[in-house]
């Protein structure tokens, strides 16, 4: 398994740092280094991050002289050893399966740099944002072009949804700017960018990004300030350009590429009364209660199962543009592997007749279900049946992914025996449930 390190840079970050450490250490990509770097914070963050660290190896507890952001990530990325970097912000934190999909994508593919969709988090409203529409390989240049349109977005700018590989920053010897207070970001991207032929887009948010309401940096960001800002690093931004086009591409894209002084981000905000906003804790299906009455239940056991299975399933969902409720029937019939009608579809994934009705409704046109059968005399009944093809692989990726949360750190010899004493009470149940219906 690739190592991947995570810097997080840490400046007064006591109330929203465990949070953030925490997501980290749920994520189901095993091999991780976590270097949590101090900026000479003057609260208890670097205590939190040293009590983190005993707990767990993979922490890596750093202090330093404040010196500012960018100084700070530096820091991070001279201790890194990881295969990929990861960069996350203490106010925000990760999708349980974030490090995983950009892993995968970027081992995958072969690309030199994995783009994710992000949520956008403002009290508990949420968002989800992506100024990419179409997922898969895209060049560099190609990827260029798409910037050019939205140039100030945060998806291309912010470092925190995307996955890098070390290997190219160390090489090319690419560090953030510790002379700017702006952009900087952005300008370790496009320094970044230089050296990279390919990126993947991935359709699939990765990282929640917290808006803090009334911060010195939003109280700036006048259109007056923000040109002014912006003047100051413009040269970097057009010298990209002009080092990845030849002089007529360049003068061509040139007013384009001006116009980046007045642009301002598309993907700011999570506005609640927009259609794209929902309540915070929605956006994954199911929302999650754990009531310690229940512990050692099978009731609660089989609930949890549940839901970590729908929380797996829900990036490809999200890739394939697809609900939770589509991705459930789709798995039925999946695994079905023959035609069902209605009534079974709608009882093994728990959905009333009228929405699963609606669900089949919606998936028909798409490559993803058929009708098998009509039969007539039969109450007339239609037969549904899954369609092999597209998603067939991201099912398989999805059922391992659950068995190896499921089995973390339980040998082969236990495994096997929980499996059988599974099947014994499965035939228990449905030897009494079918004695219920005689």
């Amino acid at each position: 398994m690739s190592k991947v390190s995570i810097i997080v840079p840490v400046y007064n970050g006591e109330r929203s740092l465990s949070r953030c450490i925490d997501s980290i250490l749920a994520q189901d990509h095993r091999d991780l280094e976590i270097i949590l770097v101090d900026d000479g914070s003057r609260d208890n963050s670097y205590k939190i991050m040293k009590e983190y660290a005993e707990k767990d190896e993979r922490i890596i507890p750093v202090h330093k002289e404040n010196g500012g952001v960018s100084s700070t990530r530096n820091k991070g990325l001279s201790l890194a050893s990881g295969d990929y970097i990861q960069f996350i912000d203490v106010d925000d934190w990760l999708p349980f399966d974030s490090v995983k999909m950009m892993v995968r994508a970027i081992e995958e593919s072969d690309a030199d740099m994995v783009i994710g969709d992000f949520y956008r988090v403002i009290g508990d409203k949420i968002s989800r944002k992506g100024s990419i529409s179409k997922g898969g390989m895209i060049t560099r240049n190609e990827y260029a072009d798409k910037m050019l349109l939205r140039p100030a977005d945060f998806y291309y700018g912010v470092l925190w949804n995307k996955l890098y590989r070390r290997s190219i920053i160390e090489n090319s010897k690419i560090r953030m700017d510790e002379g700017i207070s702006y952009c900087e970001d952005m300008i370790f991207n496009l320094e970044y960018l230089l050296h990279a032929k390919t990126v993947y887009v991935l359709k699939a948010p990765v990282y929640y990004y917290v808006r803090t309401e009334g911060s010195l940096v939003e109280q700036n960001l006048s259109i007056e300030n923000t040109v002014k800002m912006k003047t100051s690093v413009i040269r970097y931004y057009a010298d990209f350009y002009k080092n990845i086009n030849d002089e007529e591409d360049y003068e061509e894209r040139k007013p384009i590429i001006y116009g980046y002084l007045l642009a301002v981000s598309t993907d700011a905000f999570a506005i609640p009364f927009l259609g794209g906003a929902r309540k915070l804790g929605e956006e994954r299906g199911e929302k999650l209660f754990f009531d310690e009455s229940l512990e050692g239940s099978e009731l609660l056991f089989d609930y949890v199962k549940r839901n970590l299975f729908l929380q797996i399933l829900s990036p490809i969902a999200q890739q394939n543009r697809i609900d939770l409720n589509d991705m459930k029937v789709l798995y039925f019939l999946y695994k079905k592997k023959k035609p069902a009608a209605i009534e079974e579809i709608a009882s093994f994934c728990n959905l009333t007749l009228t929405v699963c009705t609606l669900t089949l409704t919606k998936l028909l046109p798409l490559p993803y279900v058929k009708i098998a059968d009509i039969k007539l005399f039969d109450d007339d009944k239609v037969l549904y049946e899954y369609v092999p093809g597209k998603l067939d692989d991201e099912l398989v990726k999805a059922e391992k992914d659950y068995l190896a949360l499921c089995f973390s750190d339980i040998d082969e010899a236990d495994i096997d025996r929980y499996r059988e004493i599974r099947n014994k009470i499965y035939d228990n149940i449905r030897r009494t449930l079918v004695g219920m219906k005689q």
